[in-house]
């Protein structure tokens, strides 16, 4: 009878010691990859929001100006000239030419543009020579106004200055005043400038464009009131220093 009862506690310490390996295999095949999986899940989810809000960041940050020009007084082609104003390095992926009627739009990427993408690090400036527009003009003058504009990686749209551009057999800034081209440059670090543009004939027609923080090349236009003869000189707010006049 001892012996009887010596054999069934062997027989439920047994079985305790199996329920035990059966509950520690059960928590390593399901709970533990349960919980490794969920924690997974969250730190994906988790690196999502930080490079969500990068990008947002980062895309809010994102300045171009770009200018659209006739490539010659008669070519039926125009120049994009643009410039990374932004603190970052910026892709342009798409150019996008509109006729002012929308029955035309052209869309050049880099299927149809060797230049793009066109990849410009901060203060850098860039032409995209001789698209041709030949496809979209229809010798209209009601209709032969174009706007053009870039798009980035990041999904910004800049459109040029120049718009709409007027195609009347050369390319002319169609509801745009004359305007003076001026490029200036500094080796300086985010050093401060000014430029001023007058009418030699007529000195009430001075106009000032400030540029702040400028570090290499600077290009923009100014529109000026009338065609005429004018002086341009750049100064250096930071000493007072000019530059040069021409």
């Amino acid at each position: 009878m001892i012996q009887f009862l010596y054999h069934r506690k062997d027989k439920r310490g047994l079985s305790s010691i199996l329920g035990v390996l059966l509950m520690v295999g059960i928590l390593f095949t399901t709970i533990i990859p349960l919980y490794l999986y969920i924690n997974n899940v969250n730190n994906y989810y988790d690196r999502t929001v930080v490079n969500a809000k990068i990008t947002d960041q980062e895309r809010s940050m994102e300045d171009l100006e770009v200018y659209a020009f006739g490539h010659n007084d008669t070519s039926e082609s125009i120049d994009l000239s643009i410039i990374n104003r932004a603190p970052l390095t910026i892709n342009v992926t798409h150019i996008w030419v509109i006729r002012s009627d929308l029955q035309k739009i052209l869309i050049f990427t880099s299927d149809n543009e060797s230049s793009l993408p066109l990849q410009l690090i901060a203060s850098e400036q860039m032409t995209i020579g001789d698209i041709d527009l030949s496809t979209m003009l229809v010798g209209d003058p009601d209709i032969d106004y174009f706007n053009i504009e870039v798009t980035t990686a990041r999904g910004n749209v800049f459109p040029s200055k120049t718009n709409p551009l007027h195609y009347t057999g050369g390319w002319v800034a169609g509801e745009n005043p004359p305007w003076i081209e001026v490029m200036v440059s500094s080796d300086w670090d985010f050093d401060s400038y000014k430029v001023e543009v007058f009418n030699v004939e007529d000195l009430s027609q001075t106009l000032v464009r400030e540029i702040n923080h400028l570090h290499g090349d600077y290009f923009t236009i100014i529109p000026v009131y009338n065609t005429g003869v004018y002086n341009i000189t750049a100064w250096n707010t930071h000493q007072d220093y000019k530059l040069g006049s021409i």
